[in-house]
């Protein structure tokens, strides 16, 4: 059964249930929205029970006019979940989402089976953390260069064949308000590792990321399984930011074996 609306804190969401299985979360990454999500929604269709949601100050979900921080993000979560009547689910985390998905769990690890943290930042060195607040200043003034960006999200090729990815992702980003979007980019280009306590997550972990992906590299991606106590960590072979995407088959047989082995 399929629905989709707001929850009581003003949450858009939209729900797939089959019945009889533990639900998975899916939490997009910054500037996007829950729409990013198709080719998995598409996969688990049959199999799993599947939500995604806006976060909040993007997409359908109430804005706030404020800094955002995580437990802003992980409060949005719980309430979802509460609202939908879900004790207990699997969260997968891109991006900015993969952030908030650890910082959930590192909280509320019993609400939590298993989670995937993919294209997740860690550790970044000191040129890579003022390359991130660099591009944020530079998105306060003139914000996103799109064609800029969905280069470095997607690899050429791709976007040269496929259009409709491109266009998707375009009509995101250019549909964002830029004030409501700074909120929010702001807790990612600012992040320090500390302000979530990964030795308190406790669940079964998969780390993702794509091999080509510039911003959230597979070091990090390793650096982050050595951090996490029962992590495993899987490279996206050609793979850059937006794999589940561009590589879906691939990043949907290996969530999905990893979630419900399927």
């Amino acid at each position: 059964m399929k629905r989709e609306g707001l929850d009581d804190q003003g949450s858009y969401f939209s729900i797939n249930q089959v019945s009889g299985t533990e639900p998975i979360l899916f939490c997009h990454g910054v500037g996007l929205s829950s729409k990013i999500w198709y080719p998995q929604i598409n996969f688990f269709e049959n199999k799993q029970t599947t939500i995604v949601y806006d976060l909040l100050n993007h997409g359908h979900t109430t804005s706030y006019s404020r800094d955002l921080n995580f437990d802003d993000f992980s409060s949005q979560i719980d309430g979802l979940l509460q609202y939908l009547q879900y004790p207990k689910i699997n969260i997968v985390g891109f991006s900015l989402g993969a952030l908030i998905t650890a910082h959930y769990a590192s909280i509320h690890s019993n609400k939590v089976n298993k989670i995937v943290l993919f294209g997740s930042i860690h550790k970044r060195s000191k040129s890579q953390q003022e390359s991130a607040q660099h591009r944020y200043e530079e998105v306060t003034e003139n914000y996103f260069d799109i064609p800029k960006q969905l280069q470095r999200w997607f690899n050429e090729d791709y976007l040269n064949k496929d259009k409709k990815d491109a266009d998707l992702i375009s009509e995101i980003l250019s549909s964002n308000n830029h004030q409501d979007f700074l909120r929010a980019y702001k807790l990612f280009a600012y992040f320090k590792d500390d302000m979530i306590s990964y030795d308190q997550i406790l669940n079964k972990t998969l780390i993702i990321t794509g091999e080509n992906d510039i911003g959230s590299t597979k070091e990090m991606s390793l650096e982050l399984g050595n951090t996490i106590k029962n992590a495993e960590v899987k490279i996206i072979s050609n793979g850059k930011h937006l794999s589940g995407i561009e590589c879906s088959s691939d990043v949907n047989a290996i969530i999905g074996d990893f979630l419900g082995e399927f």
